[in-house]
């Protein structure tokens, strides 16, 4: 029974490595880490997916630091910044390790179309031991599993990259199921 689970888990944690190692993420040319996905077939012109997407980052962020950063109704790109908080905690003796990622949720707007990309670029947050504790800042390509040579911090980068593909995973399928239901919604609404 014991091996059992030990090889589900093995299969399951090599099914989501292989996710991640199958780059459904890019690194653009300032070195940020952008996760994306194309949302096609939407009954929806750009303009609504626009005011859609507008609206659910202002609803998300209204109570929060977060804000909108980019508004271009012209061109149909809507952003907001965000942080996800302790996405990532650890404990490597004799450190203790609470991770944040500062985030960009942007939306482009297209006819019918609609790409969703979080964009983020370092780790912060604090390592602390018993005496000490001191502030992160660590650009994420600079670690593993995206710099193989690193090797100090493998093990925490590593499990740290997974953990921050499922909450960029999770906000992307949140706002494409706010695009899907939109048109549901006010179809519904009407007469």
């Amino acid at each position: 029974m014991k091996l059992n689970i030990l090889l589900l888990s093995l299969i399951l944690s090599t099914i989501s490595w292989g996710q991640i190692a199958d780059k459904d993420y890019t690194i653009d040319q300032d070195k940020n880490i952008v996760f994306s996905q194309i949302i096609e077939g939407l009954p929806l012109q750009k303009g609504e997916i626009f005011d859609v997407a507008r609206r659910y980052l202002q609803e998300a962020y209204k109570e929060t630091k977060y804000k909108i950063i980019i508004d271009s109704p012209d061109k149909g790109i809507v952003a907001g910044e965000g942080v996800y908080l302790q996405f990532h905690e650890a404990n490597y003796t004799p450190y203790a390790y609470f991770l944040d990622a500062p985030f960009t949720l942007r939306i482009d707007a297209k006819d019918g179309r609609a790409r969703l990309s979080v964009i983020t670029d370092y780790y912060t947050g604090k390592r602390i031991n018993i005496n000490k504790t001191s502030e992160i800042k660590d650009r994420i390509c600079d670690f593993a599993p995206i710099n193989d040579e690193e090797t100090e911090h493998k093990k925490l980068y590593t499990k740290a990259f997974s953990a921050l593909h499922h909450k960029a995973s999770i906000t992307i399928a949140e706002i494409a199921e706010v695009l899907r239901s939109a048109h549901t919604a006010a179809s519904e609404d009407e007469w």
